[in-house]
């Protein structure tokens, strides 16, 4: 009975009533405050991180390749329309023959040109026939199926649009990871703080733990408020513990988007979550509409409209006879050096046209109707695209404007709820109550903090989002140094 007493003597000294012990001081509740990273650790600002990723994450690098082949196979498009050379040499006993073939495409008209030159020695045969030069040229040009830039450039473009897309498809990703890496970011520091809240919350337990031992003690707490005590502490404990799993998850899950092991020690740098003002947003119309002109998920759905109609009319094209107008140049000489054999040589110029029709055409007439069918397939496709690309924009305005005014009603309730703990203390402190109304206060402000710190994160992220959703969010812009 010596620590019962002497909390009586000291409280009666100071004026209170000699049956009701003082309580310990507490830490008051601090709801707002920059709870900093590992001291030591390095750390990386929101733009620095969202940089990094850019560089570093797996996935992107892997799309960014994807972009590097496409690349190449439209350079690989662009050789039939440069010319083509391929060397020749032949040896043989009685013979030898060295020369070249060179074909080329021609652009826009689809005609295609083809030449070869052979010099070929006999050291077998006489002296004045020993050498000979060949030369020959055809240009053919078709008048039907083939003919024109849609089937000349076919493949070209179509090597064209995949690079686009994957270009496309790459400033996506990069938008998507910076969002990635923001949501991650400022997980990062609301478990940081929610790990703070928790601290917070068990050193108030354990000062209201001690002073429910004291009253125990001198007759004013029953056992029961000390077993309500050591469940609250029991709690925040476990809340705490809970807290630094999580915050080990996000800072492991924040790495790995940056390319980094998740033992590395680098960290979100001290950051305060951003707090919602006066909404400054533009009518959702208007962001509709920003949203249907930059969106590049629109841009590529109206270009495959594009690609499907000009396959769709080059596979008519196809159903058409084979009729080309051909331009030949043959030139033959013998003799007994090349240089004679050139001199000597019979030039002849044909002009002919050759026309070719198969009589079952049952590939060529499906893969005509299905091109037509893809057609209607695109075009629907683009206008499911805009209202997807409509919801997306809607969605993301209603959750910025939900979160903003949900911060603000959960910021009050967090001063509620402060204002209902620091009242049920006080009633405890003069005997009006148990420690049930403490308790049960303590779990409500720890619960508003925490949700209004979800909020504040879930803010953060959705402001971002909302420009990644409208198409405005320019990574490198955004998130410059």
């Amino acid at each position: 009975m010596t620590t019962a007493f002497l909390a009586v003597l000291a409280w009666t000294c100071l004026g209170g009533s000699p049956q009701e012990p003082p309580l310990p001081p507490e830490e008051e509740p601090a709801v707002e405050r920059v709870v900093g990273p590992t001291p030591g650790a390095p750390t990386l600002s929101l733009a620095a991180a969202v940089r990094t990723a850019v560089e570093h994450n797996f996935a992107l690098l892997d799309q960014a390749d994807a972009v590097s082949g496409a690349r190449w196979q439209e350079k690989a498009a662009l050789g039939p329309f440069l010319p083509q050379v391929t060397p020749i040499y032949q040896r043989g006993q009685d013979r030898t023959v060295f020369g070249a073939d060179v074909t080329e495409a021609v652009p826009w008209s689809g005609a295609t040109l083809t030449a070869s030159g052979r010099y070929t020695s006999q050291p077998t045969a006489p002296s004045l026939f020993g050498k000979t030069s060949e030369v020959q040229m055809l240009l053919s040009q078709p008048l039907l199926r083939g003919f024109g830039p849609n089937a000349t450039f076919f493949s070209l473009r179509n090597a064209r649009r995949t690079r686009v897309g994957q270009e496309r498809a790459l400033a996506l990703a990069r938008q998507r990871l910076a969002v990635e890496v923001a949501r991650a970011f400022y997980d990062v520091v609301a478990y940081r703080q929610l790990l703070d809240v928790s601290r917070q919350s068990l050193a108030r337990t354990e000062s209201l733990l001690r002073a429910s031992n004291a009253r125990l003690q001198v007759g004013m707490a029953s056992k029961l408020d000390v077993f309500r005590a050591e469940l609250q502490a029991q709690q925040a404990r476990e809340a705490m513990v809970r807290s630094e799993a999580s915050l080990q998850q996000a800072l492991e899950r924040f790495r790995g988007l940056l390319a980094l092991p998740p033992g590395d020690p680098v960290e979100p740098e001290a950051a305060e979550l951003p707090r919602p003002g006066a909404s400054d947003l533009e009518p959702v119309e208007a962001l509709v509409r920003k949203a249907m002109q930059t969106r590049l998920e629109l841009a590529e759905a109206r270009d495959q409209v594009s690609d499907a109609r000009r396959a769709a009319s080059l596979a008519r094209q196809n159903l058409l006879p084979q009729i080309d107008v051909n331009l030949g140049v043959t030139q033959l000489g013998v003799g007994g050096s090349f240089g004679d054999a050139w001199n000597a040589s019979d030039r002849r110029v044909e002009v002919f046209l050759s026309a070719s029709y198969p009589v079952q055409q049952y590939a060529e007439r499906a893969n005509a109707a299905v091109s037509q069918i893809q057609v209607g397939s695109r075009e629907r496709g683009v206008r499911a695209q805009e209202i997807t690309v409509e919801q997306d924009v809607r969605q993301a305005v209603r959750d910025l404007e939900q979160i903003r005014k949900s911060v603000e009603l959960q910021q009050k309730a967090v001063e509620v709820a402060a204002q209902q703990r620091r009242l049920a203390v006080l009633r405890y402190q003069r005997g009006l109550g148990s420690n049930f109304d403490v308790v049960d206060a303590e779990g409500s402000l720890v619960a508003a903090h925490s949700a209004l710190v979800q909020l504040l994160t879930s803010f953060a992220v959705a402001q971002l989002d909302l420009k990644r959703s409208t198409g405005t969010l320019d990574v490198f812009t955004e998130f410059q140094p």
